[in-house]
């Protein structure tokens, strides 16, 4: 999701991947998959095939686990101001880099192959920042055009 503020001389793009369940919905979902789960495993341990609970119980972990770390993704965001001298970055895991902007310019790498989003790269001549690497490709191109209207210049891998 990409939200532009403007201010008086700044543009402000506040990232943050779509995110289609709260975390509460998550832990909903996976006590629903594991109260199934563990029915299943306790009808089959009922039937004389007990073997099969410690593997539900994995299953059920495993499962638990990956949910965890997918939503956890989801409250990932950056924040770029964009000012007249400077492009200031900021994320959720505490990256803050300040990029003079005359000497800094985005580069639009789309990939050829039309298998993967194309990455947009801040670069200045003693760094570069990958911007919103967890946008779909719907907000890598609105943030495209936002970067673009604010003046920002753009390189691209792909001049035809």
């Amino acid at each position: 999701m990409v939200e532009v503020s403007t201010f008086e001389h700044q543009v402000q793009l506040h990232l943050s991947p779509n995110r289609s369940a709260t975390w509460q919905q998550t832990k909903h979902l996976i006590a629903a998959f594991a109260l199934f789960i563990s029915s299943i495993a306790i009808a089959w341990s009922l039937a004389g095939a007990w073997v099969i609970l410690p593997f539900a119980g994995l299953e059920v972990g495993l499962l638990a686990l990956i949910m965890y770390l997918v939503s956890k993704a989801t409250y990932r965001w950056e924040t770029l101001l964009i000012s007249s001298n400077s492009i200031q970055v900021t994320s959720s895991n505490g990256i803050s880099i300040e990029f003079f902007r005359p000497d800094t310019y985005l580069y639009y790498k789309k990939d050829l192959s039309l298998k993967c989003a194309p990455q947009l790269v801040l670069q200045a001549p003693l760094q570069q920042f990958e911007v919103g690497s967890f946008l779909n490709l719907e907000d890598k191109e609105r943030v495209h055009e936002c970067m673009q209207k604010a003046g920002i210049a753009v390189c691209s891998n792909k001049w035809w």
